[in-house]
């Protein structure tokens, strides 16, 4: 009788709808770091701290009150949407944001790579990184402290990102900013420092790709790329660039 119930609870689960990134409900104790975090960083005072995204919602037709500051977990499927949507609007944002597939084309944001994994209340587990508007004069930057605070929020230990190819210093990915924040660096790239590419010549020539683009960086950022980085590659395979994308950076 015992194997005829199990039989019949895994019939009715296989017409259970499966969570996604989408369905992730941010754990209270993680979002309170988040928000102490922001305020590190601007002033609250005096200013609405919103919330827009949940299952049904509509986060371009809220009421956006004037002066607020959206602090959310946005639907991953649509993060690059959302970016843009509040750039040309001018609302101020800090939000959640896919740890790998951060940077949006073009967007004039910092990328804050914590790279942090999170354990959502629905039982996901999404390395998340957060992206922001409210840090004018960067472009790139880790946060160890609140990394870790996330980490020991989410109660899961820590997990190294395993690198096959050593980039040039003159490079630099949300991937490896990651890396480096989860060593504890402290690091951070000023907007007038760098240019986005969405890949480089020595990997197109392998048929591989800059998983996310990345950001090729001047002389002084590419030397404290180098001062910070301290990770030993698995496999080291040494990555130059090209007259042509040297020309890109500022």
């Amino acid at each position: 009788m015992a194997s005829l119930f199990q039989d019949y609870d895994d019939f009715v689960e296989k017409f259970k709808p499966k969570k996604t990134t989408d369905d992730c409900y941010t754990p209270p104790a993680v979002y309170d770091i988040v928000v102490d975090f922001v305020a590190g960083i601007t002033s609250l005072e005096g200013r609405q701290i919103v919330r827009p995204f949940w299952p049904g919602g509509d986060f371009e037709n809220f009421d956006y009150p004037d002066g607020c500051i959206v602090i959310d977990n946005p639907p991953f499927s649509i993060y690059s949407k959302i970016v843009r949507f509040y750039l040309a609007r001018g609302i101020d944002f800090f939000i959640f944001a896919p740890g790998l597939t951060q940077r949006v084309a073009g967007a004039d944001v910092c990328y804050v790579a914590t790279m942090a994994d999170v354990i959502y209340e629905n039982g996901a587990l999404v390395r998340t990184s957060f992206t922001t508007n409210l840090i004018k004069d960067y472009r790139l930057m880790t946060a160890p402290k609140l990394a870790e605070d996330i980490r020991k929020a989410s109660k899961k230990p820590t997990r190294g990102l395993p690198i096959v190819y050593e980039y040039p210093n003159n490079l630099i990915t949300l991937a490896l900013l990651g890396k480096l924040n989860q060593r504890g660096i402290e690091f951070a790239v000023r907007k007038d420092e760098c240019a986005e590419v969405t890949n480089i010549q020595a990997l197109r020539r392998i048929k591989k790709s800059l998983f996310g683009g990345g950001f090729l960086l001047t002389p002084r950022a590419a030397a404290e790329r180098a001062a910070a980085e301290r990770a030993a590659a698995r496999e080291r395979v040494i990555l130059t660039l090209t007259r042509d994308e040297l020309a890109l950076i500022p």
